[in-house]
């Protein structure tokens, strides 16, 4: 069996050209959000790791942010990602399943339907983020591995090169890329036993992924195992395990991947619809090694509160093809069923996309509108979307005032806030007030006590002024900056002066 790259069908082009346009769409209409900012600034540094990832999401973003770092040239690898990660699915669900590319529903293929309407890739389809990076490596690690679970390709060294690159690119994209590598060797050895370990090509694949991770290892060398010792502690998360937080996190992820899990089980647990001759390793079980693990990882530490959905959805990703087949089973007795569920998934999606684009629903009213930093009698704002409008003018106005107030660095009460502020403030310093000895403790340093600092405080996320024997001693309030979209005012920004660190 050889790989086949058949693009020609007009359905894979007319989901792909869909969601290439709404990414550039929203592209445009949105700031950046912390963890882009954050990556934005591995490339505005650039080094051969980073305290909390690995390099390779700073690397490729290098050359947008030194061709002027525009908002727009920083969604260019996320959304080339996106297309790529779909072609992907189409070259995978035809090695798994033959049958699916003669299944479209609304002109378009069935696995990229459902890769289309699952809201999770989208927003990883124009925010550069290690798992963009790593929802497409995770697809042709896939595509790949299947070929070499082939007798016939077993000792091909081209197969066994281009897995051990993928894996290594995917080793410089984030660490659970080990998840990757176990998957791949579970399927090789349901496949042919110990005889994978025997080719010169599955060497050949070891060397090649350890090489391209050794930047990660000889950075964590000079800096005292820094990330790896940090992710073991940000995996633990809380002492205590709670299973109302993993049920939370399981009805989140069910709702942000839409159909996929479902029916993704529902399609394990039947016959494949393939009418080739039986194999070493079916479809279906490939594709649950790859996907399970995963999941089930993140779902049992959300039970500890460390975990985000984002960080699953490259193995929600890697479930489509079994997903799309499941659906395949049901759609001639249930195909009113199926349309009408795709139906509110699309509008769930539009409507949540298009909350997105405006700033969401709920505007700052009466007293929200003119809160200063920590006033514990106004509540803040609910609203998840003000979080990427704003910050660029909020960033450049707090270097302006800086330059006007004498202010040596600017200042915010934690990474979140910090990372917008320094890539649109830059190449102003901006400190961490509550550090925590993360990445931007060692970009810009700590709080010292001549540092005059330009504290910047967002109502959504407000703090109390930093006043305190361990704080500073003075904050002079200077001016509010609002946030306005559509007419409406969404959030705020209040800006001070403080001095005498810790005096």
């Amino acid at each position: 069996m050889k790989l086949q790259l058949n693009f020609n069908q007009a359905s894979i082009w007319r989901a792909l050209g869909a969601g290439a346009l709404l990414h550039v769409l929203l592209a445009m209409s949105v700031g950046l959000s912390p963890d882009e900012a954050h990556y934005a600034l591995y490339a505005w540094h650039l080094d051969w790791s980073y305290y909390d990832h690995p390099p390779l999401v700073g690397w490729l973003q290098w050359p947008f942010v030194w061709a002027g770092g525009a908002d727009v040239w920083l969604r260019i690898c996320p959304m080339l990602a996106w297309v790529g990660t779909g072609l992907g699915l189409v070259v995978l669900s035809d090695a798994l399943y033959p049958a699916l590319r003669r299944l479209q529903c609304w002109g378009m293929r069935i696995d990229l339907l459902l890769f289309v309407l699952s809201p999770l890739p989208h927003l990883l389809g124009f925010a550069w983020v290690p798992d963009t990076l790593l929802m497409l490596l995770i697809v042709w690690v896939m595509v790949l591995t299947w070929q070499l679970c082939q007798p016939e390709n077993l000792h091909s060294r081209t197969y066994w090169m281009l897995l051990g690159l993928a894996l290594g690119l995917a080793g410089l994209s984030k660490y659970t890329a080990i998840l990757l590598a176990l998957s791949a060797a579970l399927c090789l050895f349901h496949a042919h036993g110990f005889k994978w370990l025997r080719p010169s090509g599955a060497g050949l694949a070891v060397l090649i992924a350890l090489v391209c991770v050794v930047p990660v290892v000889v950075w964590n060398a000079q800096h005292d195992w820094a990330s790896f010792t940090y992710q073991l502690k940000h995996a633990k998360g809380s002492s205590s395990w709670s299973a109302l937080k993993a049920l939370a996190y399981s009805a989140t992820l069910w709702l942000a991947l839409g159909l996929l899990l479902p029916i993704a089980l529902i399609g394990g647990w039947r016959r494949s619809l393939s009418v080739s001759a039986p194999r070493l390793i079916s479809a279906h079980q490939l594709s649950l090694y790859f996907g399970l693990p995963g999941l089930l990882l993140f779902v049992f530490l959300s039970g500890k509160g460390s975990t985000l959905p984002h960080w699953s959805t490259p193995f929600g990703v890697a479930l489509i093809p079994l997903a799309a087949w499941g659906l395949s089973r049901m759609w001639v007795s249930q195909a009113r069923v199926q349309r009408f569920v795709l139906s509110v998934q699309l509008i769930l999606l539009m409507a949540f996309l298009g909350a997105l684009g405006v700033g969401g629903v709920s505007p700052e009213r009466d007293a929200q509108r003119n809160s200063l930093p920590g006033q514990k009698e106004v509540a803040a704002v609910k609203n998840p979307f003000a979080d990427l409008f704003g910050w660029e003018s909020a960033a450049q106005r707090a270097a302006q005032l800086a330059q006007q107030h004498g202010a040596t660095t600017l200042g915010v009460m934690n990474w979140t806030l910090a990372s917008r502020v320094a890539w649109y403030a830059r190449p102003w310093p901006v400190k961490v007030i509550y550090s925590h000895q993360d990445q931007f403790d060692r970009w810009f340093g700590t709080v010292q006590p001549q540092d005059r600092v330009l504290w910047v405080d967002w109502s959504v996320m407000s703090f109390p002024p930093p006043l305190g024997p361990q704080e500073f001693k003075t904050c002079e309030y200077l001016e509010p900056l609002p946030v306005v979209v559509w007419g409406r005012q969404i959030s705020h920004f209040n800006y001070s002066i403080c001095t005498g660190w810790k005096s």
